[in-house]
């Protein structure tokens, strides 16, 4: 976070990231003694949970991978049952606390398929669209065009996410759960679902890795288990 530089004028703070503005932001983690924190945060009335947030340009983001639910076996496909579940890497329950939840994507949705649906968020949250992850990659300075590309996109944009990038919004390599039950790539890449369909058996997602400086975009198989960030409405 070396690049964070602070800039006061009157009473007001600005805060300036590689060209990024944010003003007013409520504060919670310390980066260091002579820059100003990034976080505010957010408390569930339902459960008293405590999420830190970031706000990139109008967008409020809870700045972690969601972990709520109960724990199931990787072997077994997540249900429409009223109850939410999720995989922890390696069905390891430490692994959760550290990396959060990983969820196929009805499951992440909560079964319901209109775009920006809550599906696993707190209450005033929910699941974003393919859209409003292309609003989030416009701020960070990739150009339209590229938004609406396929596989990976922008130059440094997923670095910029990524824990120790400029913005704090600390997209963690968290891996996944593999369609066949399986966990791969924790360490080394991580994927988000979208609330947005592709076709019937795919939806829309996105994906941060130590080997590449962009950010990946595709559809993917609803099968398997991905993290999920949470914007707020």
């Amino acid at each position: 976070m070396n690049r964070v530089a602070s800039f006061f004028s009157g009473t007001g703070m600005l805060l300036m990231l590689s060209g990024l503005f944010f003003q007013g932001i409520s504060c919670k983690k310390e980066l260091g003694d002579q820059e100003p924190d990034l976080y505010g945060s957010w408390v569930d009335t339902v459960d008293g949970a405590v999420y830190r947030t970031i706000q990139l340009g109008d967008q409020l983001w809870i700045a972690e991978n969601i972990n709520r639910g109960e724990i199931i076996d990787g072997s077994t496909d997540q249900k429409d049952n009223g109850i939410i579940e999720k995989y922890c890497y390696d069905n390891n329950p430490v692994l959760c606390e550290k990396y959060g939840g990983l969820y196929q994507w009805g499951e992440a949705v909560q079964y319901d398929k209109s775009e920006s649906s809550q599906g696993v968020c707190p209450t005033g949250w929910h699941v974003p669209s393919d859209s409003e992850w292309k609003i989030l990659e416009i701020h960070l300075g990739m150009s339209g065009e590229a938004v609406g590309d396929l596989l990976w996109r922008g130059v440094n944009h997923g670095i910029m996410i990524q824990p120790d990038g400029e913005t704090g919004f600390e997209a963690l390599r968290s891996g996944n759960r593999t369609f066949r039950g399986g966990y791969n790539e924790i360490g080394s890449a991580g994927y988000f679902w979208t609330s947005t369909i592709a076709d019937d058996g795919h939806a829309w997602r996105r994906g941060v890795s130590i080997n590449h400086g962009g950010i990946y975009r595709s559809k993917n198989l609803k099968s398997f288990g991905f993290s999920v960030r949470c914007l707020r409405y």
